[in-house]
């Protein structure tokens, strides 16, 4: 049974060898022809939403730089009534839009935290001077009544100055790393348009 099998291999074999049915895979039209039609469809798509992109881009910057705009609602609404077209789902068809949209987003973050870190800084000076104020007022020949309300106003002052700092620190640190986060994000983005040209050239070539 050993030798039946090893013989029949050998068959196999020299059979293979032997043969002169030598041919390529036959051509598909068929195929061929949904191929070209699919990169066709493609390089129209990517090519419109590139160039609805750079028509919309200067409006888009411009909305998130509308010192009225204030409310993220307000802005939200702006976006979709004025580059979405009041439809949801341009805002998920155009890629190129969705992501520099994002980029702007943590941009106008970064300015609201600069912002708070500001005010907070301004609080600070104002809430020192404060207690200062206090302490040079509480060493005065003053009532007993008055030194009691000069007591309260320093333990709240002196609250509030320990409130601001950390709020302070807490902000710094979270912009620290927003602002790693939105210099990789543009970079990323950058990199993805340069990509997508290329795309183009290599899609064109080929129809």
């Amino acid at each position: 049974m050993k030798y039946l099998k090893k013989y029949n291999l050998f068959l196999e074999a020299d059979e293979l060898e032997g043969s002169d049915d030598i041919r390529s895979v036959a051509e598909d039209p068929g195929l061929d022809a949904d191929t070209k039609k699919t990169q066709s469809n493609a390089l129209l798509d990517v090519q419109k939403n590139l160039k609805e992109f750079q028509a919309k881009r200067q409006q888009m910057e411009n909305i998130f730089n509308d010192p009225k705009i204030t409310k993220d609602s307000d802005l939200e609404q702006r976006l979709l009534s004025s580059v979405y077209n009041s439809k949801k789902e341009n805002r998920q068809r155009n890629k190129f839009l969705r992501e520099f949209e994002s980029i702007l987003r943590q941009e106008r973050r970064k300015m609201a935290l600069q912002m708070a870190i500001s005010k907070d800084e301004d609080r600070v000076k104002k809430t020192n001077d404060d207690i200062n104020r206090l302490n040079d007022e509480s060493n005065m020949e003053v009532t007993p009544d008055r030194t009691s309300q000069i007591k309260v106003s320093l333990d709240r002052n002196r609250k509030k100055l320990t409130e601001l700092r950390d709020n302070i620190q807490k902000n710094k640190t979270i912009l620290n790393r927003d602002i790693l986060n939105w210099q990789k994000k543009r970079e990323d983005f950058k990199r993805d348009m340069k990509d997508e040209e290329e795309r183009i050239k290599k899609l064109s070539s080929k129809i």
